[in-house]
């Protein structure tokens, strides 16, 4: 057993007092098996129980302590329909209060509410009936020496059902006990002496027992010292994962592909169209990746529409003149087909001799196209995640794209990465990050960005609308329509439901077949359909075989459609702005120019009117993902969750931008002391399954 194993911090929380098997095991369903874990289940929230207040001051809603005597107590009869119930009734100088509860253990309550007997009281305070009541509150007898423990500011933690609150904190003590006399911090002391944080059983000593002085609001807020260690620590959790991850990468060796210097320049006269100095920026930078003995590992990031699939041929030329194979995956067999059909079309002198592979590639024509990609044949393989799986097998994986590589998880990304002896890895993402936060977020990766539009291209008109503009709106729509155009609308749900004003795109799609379809071919996607019937309808939008598309944001990304220039979004309240910004690239992708409208619900707020505005105003993505970042958060960020510090939420990070730079450099200089270890390559480039 190693020191870690021996130590108190991964005891098992069976250690404690109170917590046998049937304790351990609810607490193991919420991810709490050590006294790490226990310590590390942090309060959502605080309850200040510092000020007494008499009965009758109590306010209707309001939290409250109030101290009285129990002058009658005992199990009633069922009330307003919820069976039966214990009630206690408490008296104090101004007044009684009467506590009452449901789902009790009258056993206990018994025992702890004797007639005559002082109680410490504290719950919300209810009015309703006129008599001062309270549900469920939380008591304890006075005196014993117990007093300060109720009288204080008491953490309020995460639900543990079957764990009371009361055991919980009980808990949490013990393993504080244990722990604090064996806890090492870290973080260097000129670390936190520097960013005026405290250490770090400093920290988790205020977070789970707030001293008697400290501002309720603050800690409430977050905002305390003791949070921002809490925080700073989430931080640096994050950065020693990325971080972790790009070191271990540069240890390894690839397959260089070194190209001319007038590469891009003699590759730009095979094109029909010039590349922006954006779009060449960026493929310089991969193409000296590339040319590099270890493997590239790069983000292509650039809004709807700027371009990044040209970029990624330039690519995947450089990998072909150099005798390797690039595979190219996406989330979808719809934007795998329009990568397919991209790469088809490209001039003769690329040389590329592409080929399609998804899970609907099957039989004959699949042993076919395995045998080809096995003796280099094909290139570049196109496919969405059936790339990843036993079968197909590269000559010679020089170079994996992949697009939108926030649709695909950590260990999928690996898999494909593994297809070759170390290949250059280019993800491409159309959702943008400000640049300084991707470039802290994705330490792992290098970073391009392409921030022009190509030239030509024609700037979506966003506008927002209500239920009186539905006429116009509807004869605008017909007017598109008749002149051969193409249109999409977007709802926020697949069904309706009774207690639900919400427009689906089911009722949508009725309603629309009564009105138009004897003249446009109508189509409806979402995501219950079938795989193939929902790929079905998405390729006949895009062939231009179906005039209106009707359905959920399944179309959010990959869509291309020359002929689609007008989308409507019904609820848009109901989606964030990155994800409209998103939406609305579906459309004016041919040259026609587009229109975007946010048709909302009857009497939107100002605060709505106000966010939607920032999409009639703006077109730069990553200034709109920005404000949407402030406002609604993010996902997860690393793609796995980070043990003994949760998640940290995009807000924080604006928030405290400072503090995630010092975890930034936290963690390059541990990671300096302690490299992780290197990675042998798992085999040769020649015939390398999973």
């Amino acid at each position: 057993m190693d020191n870690e194993e021996r130590s108190p911090f991964m005891m098992p929380v069976t250690r404690l007092r109170g917590i046998g098997e049937g304790r351990a095991a609810r607490l193991a369903a919420r991810g709490i098996e050590t006294l790490r874990d226990l310590i590390y289940h942090l309060p959502l929230r605080y309850e200040d129980r510092r000020r007494v207040t008499l009965i009758s001051s109590a306010a209707d809603g309001e939290n409250a302590v109030v101290r009285g005597r129990v002058t009658a107590a005992g199990e009633n009869g069922p009330f307003r329909g919820r069976g039966r119930r214990f009630n206690v009734v408490v008296r104090d100088p101004s007044g009684c209060i009467e506590l009452v509860w449901f789902n009790y253990n009258g056993a206990h309550l018994s025992r702890l509410v004797v007639k005559d007997s002082e109680l410490w009281v504290y719950g919300r305070v209810d009015l309703s009936s006129g008599a001062p009541r309270m549900y469920h509150p939380d008591i304890m007898p006075t005196g014993g020496g117990r007093d300060d423990d109720f009288l204080r500011i008491l953490p309020v933690y995460p639900t543990v059902p079957g764990c009371s609150p009361r055991m919980l904190r009980a808990a949490v003590e013990q393993a504080l006990a244990e722990v604090f006399p064996v806890l090492a911090d870290p973080v260097p002391p000129g670390t936190t002496e520097r960013l005026g944080l405290p250490t770090l059983s400093g920290a988790l000593e205020a977070l789970h027992r707030p001293l008697a002085q400290s501002p309720v609001d603050l800690v409430n807020a977050r905002r305390s010292p003791a949070h921002r260690r809490s925080l700073f620590d989430r931080f640096l959790a994050l950065m020693l994962a990325v971080q972790s991850r790009a070191l271990s990468r540069g240890r390894l060796s690839g397959s260089p592909c070194p190209t001319p210097e007038d590469f891009i320049f003699r590759v730009q006269e095979w094109l029909p169209f010039r590349l922006t100095g954006s779009q060449a920026g960026a493929a310089a930078e991969i193409l000296a990746d590339m040319s590099r003995p270890s493997p590239m590992s790069r983000l292509l990031q650039g809004d709807v529409g700027c371009g990044k699939t040209v970029v990624a041929a330039l690519a995947v030329h450089a990998a072909a003149v150099n005798g390797f194979q690039s595979a190219i995956m996406a989330p979808t067999q719809v934007l795998a087909s329009q990568h397919f059909d991209y790469f088809s079309r490209l001039p003769r002198q690329f040389g590329f001799r592409p080929v399609l592979l998804t899970a609907s590639t099957a039989g004959s024509e699949r042993l076919r196209i395995l045998e080809r990609i096995a003796d280099g044949s094909h290139n570049p393989v196109i496919g969405t995640q059936s790339l990843i799986q036993t079968g197909p097998v590269f000559r010679s994986l020089g170079l994996a794209v992949i697009d939108e590589q926030h649709r695909f998880g950590v260990r999928q990304r690996r898999l494909l990465d593994e297809k070759g002896n170390n290949p250059h890895v280019l993800v491409m993402s159309a959702t943008p990050i400000p640049r300084t936060l991707a470039m802290t977020l994705h330490a792992d990766l290098d970073i391009s960005v392409i921030t022009r539009l190509p030239e030509g291209r024609m700037p979506v008109v966003t506008r927002v609308a209500g239920p009186k503009d539905k006429k116009d709106l509807y004869r605008s729509l017909l007017t598109r329509l008749s002149a051969g155009q193409q249109a999409m609308v977007v709802c926020p749900v697949v069904e309706g439901c009774e207690d639900s004003d919400l427009k689906s795109a089911e009722e949508m799609y009725s309603a629309l077949r009564r009105l138009l379809g004897s003249r446009f071919r109508i189509g409806l996607v979402h995501g219950r359909l079938p795989a193939d019937r929902k790929d079905d309808v998405m390729e006949k939008f895009r062939n231009g075989r179906v005039d209106l598309l009707v359905g959920t944001t399944v179309m959010e990304v990959g869509l291309h459609a020359p002929g689609a220039t007008m989308i409507i979004v019904e609820h848009p309240e109901r989606f964030g702005l990155a994800q409209l910004h998103q939406l609305r690239g579906r459309v004016g992708r041919g040259g026609a120019g587009g229109v975007c409208v946010l048709m909302c619900s009857e009497d939107p707020s100002t605060e709505v009117l106000n966010r939607l505005s920032i999409l009639t105003e703006c077109s730069d993505g990553f200034k709109i993902a920005e404000h949407d970042m402030r406002m609604r958060g993010h996902g997860e960020l690393t793609g796995v969750r980070q043990a003994g510090s949760g998640e940290v939420d995009i807000r924080e990070i604006f928030r405290e931008p400072a503090l995630l730079e010092a975890a930034r450099d936290a963690a390059a200089d541990i990671l300096g002391r302690n490299p992780p270890p290197t990675k042998k390559p798992r085999g040769s480039r020649s015939g390398i399954q999973i």
